[in-house]
């Protein structure tokens, strides 16, 4: 055999080596990882799924992706906080990269949910400039608390300016105005849904858990009806 070709076929081997030692690698890490939340889940009071398909589609809007994809909800974690059923995991996918025609982007979010006690239109806020893109649905507009600060720093998309209106009281935007890290929310159905980029982290998910049922706590008790609650 050629010495040209040996060299090829060992060059292969190395790299197919590589690819499974890294896949290996990953693997490893992956168990690890799911061990070590499912331990921290069972002393915090939390239920741990590893991976949970049906969240993939379960939620629409920013940041899921709306057509048939490689994405995945991972990590699962479910509580009862103060009263009110919390769901978090980490959803994540692989994009085409937007330079690399043979290379791909993951993207990875933490997301978080707390059942609302009745199902209720679009209202979505997030700070200006962030650079999440805006639901698609029909029916929804900006909507303006009517100038401030508040305006200034947040953008505010509904389907029912009445129901802004009445979760975004004076309370509730002194509230967030007071608070220095703001992530995306969003009111749809029966969920308040929030989210952020980056991979689920314990400390992190608590503490968005802990800010998405206090801003609930926030909203007056006569903007709810009923006592619908199905997450979980």
């Amino acid at each position: 055999m050629e010495t040209a070709t040996v060299l090829v076929l060992v060059i292969a081997a190395l790299v197919v080596a590589g690819v499974v030692a890294t896949a290996v690698a990953g693997t490893a890490a992956e168990r690890r990882r799911s061990r070590l939340l499912a331990a921290w889940a069972a002393r915090g009071g939390w239920r741990y799924d590893r991976e949970r398909p049906e969240l993939v589609d379960r939620f629409e809007g920013a940041p899921f992706l709306e057509l048939r994809s490689n994405a995945r909800a991972r990590h699962v974690l479910c509580t009862e906080l103060r009263g009110r059923r919390v769901l978090a995991y980490e959803y994540g996918y692989a994009a085409p990269h937007p330079q690399h025609r043979h290379r791909t982007v993951a993207h990875v979010y933490t997301v978080v949910a707390v059942a609302l006690p009745v199902g209720v239109p679009l209202l979505q806020v997030e700070e200006s400039g962030a650079g999440a893109p805006q639901p698609r649905t029909d029916g929804a507009r900006a909507w303006s608390a009517g100038g401030g600060a508040f305006d200034e720093r947040f953008a505010v998309v509904t389907g029912d300016g009445a129901l802004a209106a009445a979760v975004l009281g004076e309370p509730v935007r002194e509230w967030l105005l007071s608070r220095e890290d703001v992530c995306p929310f969003r009111f749809s159905g029966q969920y308040l849904l929030t989210w952020e980029r980056g991979p689920l982290g314990t400390g992190r998910v608590r503490e968005r858990a802990d800010a998405a049922v206090g801003l609930l706590e926030r909203v007056p008790a006569g903007v709810w009806e009923g006592t619908q609650d199905t997450l979980g």
